[in-house]
């Protein structure tokens, strides 16, 4: 198999962990995989958004994926936003569990915490992204 082969199976296999444990919440819609186009404009909240940002090496066989978990929801004025943030981190919670069993990962840790308000249509909405850093190893040398 070819390091470009490797190094592609590593990526998909985490960015398919974190999509999988989101996936596993049963307050959380499931997950879309990257950004995606919504034809007939309809959104359901809570909609849960695993983005591969990137994929860096950090020296030889060692590789860092960086991938973000958006949760997005609805508020209304009696919501806490305490709650959001507890099923936002069962996601993150679960798609560590996932991570966890991929083979080429050492290590994973969220490594940042956003919050974002917005307005969509008259919907207030809240966003929480969690920045995801994994490190992986990647052997580098093609099979012969």
């Amino acid at each position: 198999m070819s390091f470009a082969r490797r190094l592609y199976e590593s990526r998909s296999d985490v960015i398919n962990a974190v999509a999988h444990g989101a996936g596993t919440v049963e307050q959380l819609h499931a997950p879309v995989v990257g950004p995606v186009s919504f034809g007939d404009g309809r959104i359901d909240y809570p909609y849960v958004q695993v983005l591969p940002d990137s994929t860096t090496q950090q020296s030889g066989n060692d590789w860092q994926h960086t991938v973000r978990l958006n949760c997005i929801f609805q508020r209304t004025r009696d919501d806490d936003y305490l709650r959001f943030l507890d099923v936002t981190f069962d996601a993150v919670a679960a798609a560590l569990a996932e991570l966890e069993t991929v083979g080429c990962v050492y290590s994973y840790v969220p490594a940042t915490i956003e919050d974002f308000a917005g307005e969509d249509d008259g919907n207030l909405l809240v966003m929480i992204s969690v920045e995801i850093q994994v490190g992986a190893l990647v052997d580098l040398a093609d099979d012969a």
